[in-house]
C-alpha cells in the first residue's frame, strides 16, 4: 500500500474519531438513490469476484501439482485411450516418453507400457522399433502379455528374417502354459518355422510339419484350416502330390463362413487345379479353378490357368476367351504381357491373323518404348552403378524407382523381393532423416513456445490466469466507480484551484477508462473475445487454403507442361535452344511455387498455433489495467487530500466507500497471489519440458548421425541392387518385344505357309482338271488330227 493510501486512511480515520467524539451513536450514511444503486451493484460485483477467485484458487493454485507418479500415470492413461482409438502415432510418442524415463522402469505398469508402443510401432510398420521394444518386453519376468508379445515378435522376424533367441522365448511361453503352447501362438510359431530361410530346406519342412500336425486338432477352426493348407503346401514342396490333392480336397470340401476361411478355400482350390493340370487331369483342373470367385485376389490367375488348361486340351476359342476375360477384369495384373503373348497365339491356331497381328503389335507397342528407356538408362553412363550411387547421395532427393522407371516396368520391378526391400529400405532412411528433421524442427517450436508464449503453452495454466485477469479487472472496475462517487461527492466542495485540480486528474482518467472499458471482467466476455479472434483466424486460415490450393493447381499445369514438351519432342520442330529456354523458365516458376508453397505451409502451421493459444490475454492488457489503476489510485489521493475539511455527510460517504475498498483490496490481493502462484507452477513446469527437450535434441544429434552413417554405408548396396534390378526388368521388356516381334514373323511366316498350300492345292487342283479335260477331248483331240 503507497504512502498517499496511507495518508487518505489516516486524514479518514481522524475524521471518523473526531466525529465520534461529538456523538455517541454516528448517524447512518444517507446516500442518494443513484449513489445506493451504484454501491449495491458494486456489492454484486464483489460477490462475483469472491466467486471467481474461489474457484481459481480451488482449481489451480490451492490444488496439489500432480506428483510426477502421477503425472506419469495420467500419461499412461492418455496413451492407452491414444491406442485404443487407433491413433498409433500419437501412442507412439507418449509411451516412448515414459519407457525411456529410466524412473518409470519400476512402474507395474512398464511392461504394459512397452507393449503398447512396441504394437503401435507395428502398427505403423516400423518393425525395428518394434522389434526393439518386444524384445525388451520378452527379457522382463513373464506377464500376461507375454504371448501376445512373442507372437508379434515371431512376425516381425519372420519380416525382418532375424531369428536369433526365439527357441529360448518360445520354451519360455511354453512353461507358462504348462508345457503347450496356446493354438493361435503355436500356428504363429509354426508359420514362422514355415518361412525360415536359415535352415536347410529337410530340417525346416520337418521342423513345420512337426509344428503344423497337432494344431490339426485345435479347437480353433481357422487355425485347423490354415495348418491344413501349409501342411498341403509341404507336401509340395517334398514332392509328394497324393498328400498334397489329399489335403487340398479336404480342405476346399469344406463350408467357409468369414472371409479368411473363404480365401483357405480358394487357395486350396487354385492349388489342386495346379497340381491336376500337372497331373494330366485336365477336366477336374477347370473345375477347380472355376470354384474361384471373381473378386478372390486369385482370380487373375485362374483365368490365365484356365487358359493354359484348355490349350492343353486343344481348344484354342475356349482359351481366348479366358484371356479376353482376364485382359477385361484385370489390366493392372503382371499377368497381362504373358497373356498377350498367349492370345496371339491363339488367334494364330485359330487362324484369325490379322487379330493375331494386332495382338503381337499391341505388345510391341506397349513395351518397346519402355525397353528403349530402360537402354536409354543403363547405357548413357559408362558407369551405371556410379550413376545410381550419385544419383542416392544426392542431398536434395532419395533414389526412388518410381522416379526412374516407367510406370508399366514399375510393376514388375516391384514384385522382386530384392528390390522392394531395398525401395523399403531407402524409403526406411528417407523416413528417418525426415524424422529427425522434423523432430527438430519441433524441438525448436517448443523450446520458442516456451520463451514466447509462456502461459499459451499450458492450457490449464492459462485458463486459471485468464480467469484471474478478468477478476483483476473487475476489480479495477469497481475501483473506478468508487474513485467517480467520492469525486463527485467532494467537487461542489472545493476551492476552482482544487477543483481544476480534481478536473485535469479525471479527465486523464477518463481517458484511460475508455481503453480500459474494452478489456473483458467476465469469464463469459473472455470467450466471446477468443470466439471472436478464432474466427479472425479461421476466416485468414480459409484464404491461406485457398491459395494453396491456387498454388498446387499451377504446379500441376508446369507438371502437365513439362511432360507435354518431353512427350512431344519427337513430333515438333523446336529448335533445342528454344526448349531449353522455355524449360529453364519453366523450372523458375516451378522453383517459385515451391517456395509459396512452403511459405504457406509454414503460415497455415502459424495460424494454427495462434487458434490453439489465440487472444486469452492480449500483449499491452497488464499494462493498461495497471496505468489505469494507478490514476485511479491518484485521483483517490487526492480526494482524500481534502477529507480534512469535508462536511459530515461527504465525510461518512468516504468512510463507507473506504469499507468497500478495503474489501476490494482484500481480493485483490488474493488475485496477486494466485498469479504469482500461476507463475510460479509455468515456471516449474517449463523447465522441465526444457530440459527434457535439450535432452531429446541432444539425442536427435546422435540419431542423425547414425541415420547418415547407415545411409552411406547402403548407399552402394542399393545402388547396385537397383541397377541388376533395372537390368533384369530391361531383360523382361526385351523378351516380351522379342516374343511380340517373332508372333510377327510367325503369323506372317504362318499366313504365307496357309497361302501356299492355298496356291499348292489351287495348282493340284488345277492339274487335276486339267487332265481330267484332256482325257474328256482325247478323242476330239484325235479326230483333229
Amino acid at each position: 500500500m503507497n504512502a498517499s493510501r496511507l495518508r487518505a486512511l489516516a486524514l479518514l480515520a481522524s475524521i471518523a474519531l473526531a466525529r465520534s467524539a461529538q456523538a455517541a451513536e454516528p448517524e447512518p450514511v444517507k446516500l442518494r438513490g443513484d449513489v445506493a444503486r451504484q454501491l449495491e451493484q458494486v456489492d454484486k460485483q464483489l460477490q462475483n469476484a469472491d466467486e471467481n477467485i474461489r474457484f481459481v484458487e480451488t482449481q489451480f493454485t490451492l490444488r496439489d501439482e500432480p506428483s510426477d507418479e502421477e503425472a506419469k500415470l495420467r500419461r499412461f492413461s492418455d496413451g492407452e485411450i491414444q491406442y485404443l482409438l487407433g491413433d498409433w502415432s500419437a501412442a507412439s510418442v507418449l509411451f516412448y516418453d515414459l519407457v525411456s524415463d529410466p524412473k518409470f522402469r519400476s512402474n507395474p505398469s512398464y511392461p504394459d507400457a512397452l507393449f503398447y508402443l512396441s504394437d503401435s510401432l507395428l502398427q505403423q510398420q516400423n518393425y525395428i522399433g518394434a522389434r526393439l521394444y518386444l524384445r525388451e518386453l520378452l527379457s522382463l519376468p513373464p506377464t500376461e502379455r507375454y504371448k501376445d508379445a512373442l507372437s508379434r515378435y515371431l512376425s516381425v522376424a519372420s519380416r525382418l528374417n532375424q531369428f536369433d533367441g526365439i527357441d529360448e522365448y518360445i520354451e519360455k511361453a511354453r512353461k507358462l502354459s504348462g508345457g503347450q503352447l496356446p493354438p493361435e501362438l503355436a500356428y504363429v510359431h509354426a508359420k514362422w518355422l514355415f518361412k525360415r530361410t536359415d535352415l536347410k530346406d529337410e530340417e525346416r519342412v520337418t521342423r513345420a510339419r512337426a509344428a503344423f500336425e497337432p494344431l490339426l486338432r485345435s479347437n480353433i477352426r481357422l487355425v485347423r484350416l490354415q495348418s491344413a493348407y501349409h501342411l498341403g503346401v509341404l507336401s509340395v514342396q517334398t514332392g509328394d502330390l497324393k498328400d498334397a490333392i489329399q489335403r487340398f480336397t479336404e480342405l476346399a470340401a469344406l463350408p467357409a463362413n468369414e472371409p479368411e476361411e473363404v480365401r483357405i478355400r480358394e487357395l486350396a482350390n487354385l492349388s489342386l487345379g495346379r497340381l491336376l493340370y500337372e497331373l494330366g487331369n485336365l477336366d477336374e483342373a477347370l473345375d477347380r479353378y472355376q470354384e474361384i470367385s471373381r473378386s478372390s485376389e486369385s482370380f487373375a490367375d485362374s483365368l490365365y490357368e484356365v487358359a493354359w488348361t484348355y490349350v492343353k486340351k486343344g481348344n484354342y476359342l475356349l482359351a481366348k476367351n479366358a484371356i479376353d476375360l482376364l485382359l477385361l477384369v484385370e489390366p493392372e495384373s503382371p499377368l497381362v504381357p504373358d497373356a498377350q503373348l498367349l492370345l496371339g497365339q491363339l488367334l494364330l491356331k485359330l487362324q484369325q491373323y490379322d487379330e493375331a497381328t494386332s495382338a503381337y503389335q499391341d505388345v510391341i507397342d506397349t513395351y518397346g518404348p519402355v525397353r528403349n528407356k530402360l537402354d536409354e538408362l543403363l547405357t548413357r553412363n559408362q558407369d551405371p552403378v556410379a550413376y545410381f550411387d550419385n544419383l542416392l547421395s544426392r542431398s536434395d532427393r532419395t533414389l526412388e524407382l518410381n522416379t526412374l522407371l516407367p510406370p508399366v516396368a514399375l510393376r514388375y520391378a516391384r514384385t522382386q523381393e530384392e528390390v522392394s526391400s531395398a525401395v523399403s529400405l531407402i524409403s526406411d532412411l528417407d523416413s528417418g532423416h525426415k524424422g529427425v528433421g522434423e523432430a527438430r524442427e519441433l524441438a525448436t517450436r517448443i523450446l520458442q513456445a516456451l520463451d514466447e508464449r509462456g502461459l499459451e503453452t499450458f492450457p490449464e495454466l492459462q485458463e486459471g490466469y485468464t480467469r484471474a485477469d478478468a477478476v483483476e479487472s473487475g476489480l479495477t472496475r469497481v475501483e473506478q466507480v468508487l474513485v467517480a462517487v467520492e469525486s463527485a461527492a467532494v467537487l461542489e466542495h472545493l476551492s476552482p484551484e482544487e477543483r481544476a485540480q480534481l478536473e485535469e486528474v479525471r479527465k486523464l482518467r477518463e481517458a484511460l477508462g475508455r481503453r480500459f472499458s474494452l478489456l473483458p471482467t467476465t469469464q463469459r466476455e473472455v470467450e466471446e473475445r477468443r470466439e471472436r479472434m478464432q474466427a479472425r483466424v479461421d476466416e485468414l486460415d480459409r484464404e491461406a487454403y485457398r491459395l494453396s490450393y491456387e498454388v498446387q493447381s499451377l504446379t500441376a499445369v508446369a507438371t502437365a507442361v513439362r511432360k507435354w514438351v518431353e512427350d512431344t519432342r519427337a513430333e515438333r520442330k523446336t529448335p533445342p535452344e528454344e526448349e531449353v529456354e522455355f524449360l529453364s523458365a519453366l523450372q523458375t516458376e516451378s522453383d517459385t511455387l515451391k517456395e509459396l508453397q512452403d511459405e504457406l505451409a509454414r503460415t497455415r502451421t502459424r495460424l494454427a498455433d495462434e487458434r490453439n493459444a489465440v487472444a486469452t490475454a492480449l500483449a499491452g492488457e497488464e499494462l493498461i489495467r495497471q496505468e489505469f489503476y494507478q490514476m485511479l489510485q491518484r485521483e483517490h489521493s487526492l480526494v482524500a487530500s481534502f477529507a480534512g475539511r469535508l462536511p459530515e455527510d461527504v465525510g461518512r460517504l468516504l468512510a463507507r466507500l473506504q469499507e468497500v475498498r478495503e474489501r476490494t483490496d482484500s481480493l485483490r490481493v488474493r488475485v496477486t497471489t494466485a498469479k504469482a502462484t500461476l507463475r510460479a507452477q509455468l515456471e516449474r513446469r517449463g523447465r522441465a519440458i526444457r530440459d527434457k527437450v535439450q535432452a531429446e535434441t541432444a539425442l536427435l544429434s546422435q540419431y542423425d548421425a547414425e541415420v547418415a552413417a547407415v545411409s552411406g554405408n547402403a548407399r552402394n548396396l542399393v545402388g547396385r541392387i537397383a541397377y541388376d534390378s533395372f537390368r533384369r526388368v530391361r531383360q523382361q521388356f526385351y523378351n516380351l518385344v522379342l516374343k511380340g516381334d517373332v508372333g510377327i514373323v510367325d503369323v506372317a511366316f504362318t499366313r504365307k505357309q496357309d497361302k501356299t498350300g492355298e496356291i499348292q492345292k489351287l495348282s493340284a487342283q488345277k492339274d487335276q482338271e486339267l487332265r481330267a479335260l484332256e482325257k474328256d477331248f482325247k478323242e476330239v483331240l484325235k479326230d483333229v488330227e
